[in-house]
């Protein structure tokens, strides 16, 4: 789907669903082990990808007899992931041989239940890199400051229409629907353009002025007037004599038609995309205002927006029938994306589980307030748990944003997160939620946040060594509704918590339920990130703790104590010092 103009964002909705979707039945649902309460009592429950299939297809962009004219078998190979994905049907795979594949994959059809999905799966061991940029092969030519050089990109380059180095970050028509951004128009780095730029694989930052190359290596500038690069390499290279890759695309991997459900999507690398900041919610790998997408076990890293995006999109597009929801995000490497690693906008009864992210937000744009590690909005009956998350530079680790209803957010590690706001923050909900027993460390703003709430529980979290509070209860900060409801303030559960070496331990003026139960006096402890190991002790008498109903295991799952319960996520707390390898939240 071509992408022509600054404003296209707004024509990316164009074909609709196919309607035989829409009378899918409702697929089995079956719960976790162990069982996971929902802050309304109910079990979590999630459908089960059964993964046969009655046919395989295979590429192998290396073979000598590859072509996409090939019966797609495993001696006639396909060549492209493309070509697959214009013959696979319910219940059939593609199997993609080791290789970079420089393509935009376009799903032409989902599948049509849990057991016949449509899946994309590297072969297994191999390493199966899709990229959405192409090598710059063209000379490049000296450029003032000295060290400098210069080339104007072809437009061959942009096969699909797409020149990121010609679109800024966010168009004055993504502007206009976010009101709360919108002391940021025409200021930059909202104005630079979305290309990113690569030398022997390692990403560049993008210079304010063509100036600023003189005064730092690894860095280049785009000229305002067309999509002339000036670059100043690492160690001062000649881009010449190394390999220099532009982004050419905003999605590596996504379906031109919205709506499409039962889509497997296993083992591949897929980076290297030149999409804009939301909103929209563009990901390198998108799921499209799609259904039930099984995404696993990938590493999605390199984009200049969003790794992976899980949602509606934006309130303004077409919405398909069935909505979306129902994803499954496990066990997946999400790293270096400038704004947020795996977003969604209304993410109904997902399940977002052991995956990895690091070094995610690194454009310093955190306050027009849509960067994190995990950034979900509107979650209804979603699952956020065991997630590690890691030097997120300009947000939150977690953000669960806006009209937050039934959802939970525990066994997560997240540490050395940069942010105005906290590790975990929720936002704006006035229906229960749940965050608890998790581990988060050494934050640059509070633990745990929350403005603008009701009525939400934090329990048996681990918070060490933050420069605000371990948990800050902000209250209203905002005139904003909640389905028709003003913004809350108060009301909150914050109890069994462990607090060690924060600057306080809970920071609010207002009245809450039930703050009891907390430690923050004599604990001592470290924790190892390379190992994930916190090594720990208590010295102090413990407090009475109350027992939450809906918390029934600890952080490694083993079943709690209906009374007698000690803060924090474990099932103990060592007298003596301990060493407790985080396993849980192993990927």
């Amino acid at each position: 789907m071509p992408i022509r103009a600054v404003s296209a964002w707004m024509i990316l909705v164009a074909p609709l669903f196919a309607a035989e979707e829409a009378k899918m039945p409702a697929p089995e649902l079956k719960g976790l082990d162990p069982p996971v309460l929902m802050p309304n009592g109910t079990e979590f429950k999630t459908w089960q990808p059964a993964l046969q299939f009655a046919k395989s297809y295979f590429v192998d962009g290396s073979a000598t007899n590859a072509s996409d004219e090939n019966p797609g078998t495993k001696e006639r190979s396909f060549k492209t992931i493309q070509k697959a994905a214009e013959v696979l049907g319910p219940g059939e795979r593609v199997v993609v041989a080791a290789g970079i594949y420089r393509e935009w994959v376009r799903p032409r059809r989902g599948g049509s239940g849990p057991d016949k999905m449509v899946s994309y799966q590297a072969a297994p061991g191999a390493q199966v890199v899709i990229k959405g940029s192409r090598v710059v092969k063209d000379r490049w030519e000296p450029s003032e400051p000295k060290g400098v050089w210069k080339l104007a990109l072809r437009a061959d380059l942009f096969e699909h229409g797409y020149n990121p180095f010609t679109i800024p970050n966010i168009t004055p028509e993504q502007f206009n629907p976010m009101d709360w951004a919108h002391r940021w128009r025409g200021h930059k780095p909202y104005t630079l353009p979305r290309g990113l730029v690569f030398q022997d694989g390692r990403r560049l930052r993008q210079a304010d002025e063509l100036g600023d190359l003189a005064k730092e290596a690894g860095t280049y500038w785009v000229e305002p007037n067309g999509p002339v690069l000036h670059v100043r390499l690492f160690d001062d290279a000649d881009p010449n004599a190394t390999m220099m890759e532009a982004t050419t695309q905003q999605c590596v991997f996504a379906p031109e038609q919205m709506g499409l459900g039962y889509i497997h999507v296993a083992g591949f690398t897929i980076e290297h995309a030149g999409n804009g900041f939301p909103f929209p919610q563009y990901g390198a790998l998108s799921a499209w205002r799609g259904h039930h997408w099984l995404i696993e076990g990938n590493t999605v890293r390199q984009a200049n927006g969003v790794g992976i995006d899980i949602g509606d999109q934006f309130w303004g597009l077409p919405q398909p029938e069935p909505r979306q929801g129902w994803h499954i995000v496990r066990r997946n490497t999400v790293a270096d994306c400038g704004v947020s690693g795996i977003q969604g906008l209304a993410c109904r009864n997902g399940l977002v589980e052991d995956n990895l992210l690091i070094g995610n937000a690194f454009h310093p744009v955190e306050h027009y307030y849509e960067t994190a590690g995990i950034k979900l909005h509107c979650n209804d009956g979603t699952l956020i748990r065991r997630n590690r998350i890691f030097d997120t530079l300009h947000g939150c680790g977690i953000w669960m944003d806006f009209a937050n209803v039934n959802s939970r957010c525990c066994e997560n590690v997240i540490v050395g997160t940069r942010t105005i706001h906290g590790g975990i923050f929720i936002e704006a909900s006035l229906e229960p939620n749940l965050i608890d027993r998790n581990v988060i460390w050494g934050t640059h703003g509070a633990g745990i946040y929350e403005h603008d709430c009701q009525g939400q529980t934090f329990a048996h979290n681990f918070i060490g060594r933050t420069d605000g509070p371990a948990i800050l209860l902000r209250g209203k900060v905002t005139d904003r509704k909640v389905g028709g409801r003003p913004v809350g303030t108060g009301g909150h559960i914050a109890v069994n918590n462990l607090f060690f070496e924060n600057k306080q331990a809970i920071s609010t003026q207002h009245k809450q339920e039930d703050m009891s139960g907390n430690l923050s006096e004599g604990i001592v402890g470290d924790f190892d990130r390379q190992t994930l190991t916190l090594t720990w002790q208590v010295t102090a008498p413990l407090p009475q703790c109350r027992s939450l109903p809906l918390i029934t295991h600890d952080f490694f799952g083993a079943p709690l104590p209906a009374e007698g319960r000690v803060p924090g996520p474990f099932r103990e707390a060592p007298k003596t010092t301990t060493p407790v390898r985080l396993r849980g939240a192993q990927p």
